[in-house]
């Protein structure tokens, strides 16, 4: 039986939901400041959305020199597409990155911005399949089969379970370069899918319903 998805808000009607009042929060400035969680090669870190922002200076405490950004996804799933970031960079040797945030205002209470940070050994950004699934990235959660931690891998998933999902048939488990992999619907966006197998992980943004 093919795996039933809860059909999730399209970004552009929850922008248009959420700017019932004005679009961006209209206290300006202001800062926060959150220590990325997890391993010396793998974290993240989180921040509130509640209520927006404007102009609102983000910084994250990294636990290293030479992570980079990976990832960046919204909980509830509906709220992504209500807030931009922009202006980051990385200052203090590579340990910290700042990012200023915009928010619509009307974004509820315990809606938060999850940001994943990672060393090349522990995590990749694997870009978009054209007509496919997009925002791929893949994390080495243990020790993996020589080769198959590597973009290679997360784009074959990806275009496996897109096989799958165009002709009506099950994505609870997808096979990729010779990896069994299970796969789930996670409620933030835009990775609203992940996949476990191998001692791999990979996200992505699929289509629902």
């Amino acid at each position: 039986m093919r795996m039933r998805f809860v059909r999730w808000a399209a970004p552009a009607l929850a922008v248009g939901a959420l700017a019932v009042t004005p679009a961006v929060a209209q206290a300006g400035g202001g800062s926060a400041t959150s220590t990325c969680r997890g391993s010396e090669t793998l974290c993240e870190a989180t921040f509130s959305l509640a209520g927006g922002a404007s102009n609102k200076r983000l910084s994250v405490r990294l636990p290293g020199t030479n992570l980079r950004l990976l990832a960046v996804n919204a909980v509830p799933a509906f709220v992504h597409g209500a807030y931009r970031l922009f202006n980051a960079r990385y200052s203090l040797g590579g340990s910290l990155y700042s990012v200023t945030l915009d928010a619509v205002e009307s974004i509820p209470r315990g809606s938060r911005l999850i940001m994943t940070f990672g060393h090349r050994s522990a995590g990749l950004r694997c870009g978009n399949i054209r007509r496919g699934v997009s925002f791929l990235s893949i994390f080495q959660l243990g020790s993996v089969r020589p080769g198959s931690y590597s973009c290679d891998t997360a784009l074959a998933l990806g275009r496996a379970w897109m096989t799958r999902f165009r002709a009506h048939d099950s994505v609870r488990t997808v096979e990729a370069a010779g990896i069994d992999f299970t796969c789930r619907l996670v409620t933030r966006l835009p990775q609203n899918m992940e996949c476990s197998g191998g001692n791999l992980r990979v996200r992505f943004s699929g289509p629902t319903g």
